[in-house]
């Protein structure tokens, strides 16, 4: 597969949508009893959430993890990649957007999904 040269946008695909995305406890004024509301989305969400998993993954280590970039983009190199890339060549048609088959990279969804889990081991290497 071949990985794109350039700096593009996103570096990874994370779930922004608002009709699958998240439901939000909250309520409108002061003394007012909490209700859920459902679908709600976008990188509002999405970018907090991507902050909170770089604290956990830097919790319990002697030195932070410092810049991914450099290093996300050599993980998606690897056999064992913490990333699922959005690039079928079958089934790559989701109403919004039409992927670039056999990439690491697409202009659309970056380097892709995410395993958290591999993407910890990876940086502890």
């Amino acid at each position: 597969m071949e990985l794109e040269t350039g700096r593009n946008v996103p570096d990874l695909a994370l779930n922004a949508d608002p009709e699958t995305g998240y439901a939000v406890y909250y309520s409108t004024a002061q003394n007012q009893s909490a209700t859920w509301v459902n679908q709600y989305g976008g990188t509002s969400f999405v970018a907090p959430q991507l902050n909170g998993v770089s604290a956990v993954l830097n919790s319990g280590r002697h030195d932070r993890i410092g810049f991914w970039n450099p290093q996300i983009y050599h993980f998606a190199q690897s056999s064992n990649s913490p990333f699922t890339a959005l690039n079928s060549t079958t089934d790559n048609n989701n109403l919004y957007y039409t992927s670039q088959g056999n990439t690491v990279y697409n202009q659309a969804t970056g380097l892709g999904t995410v395993d958290f889990n591999k993407l910890n081991s990876a940086f502890s290497k």
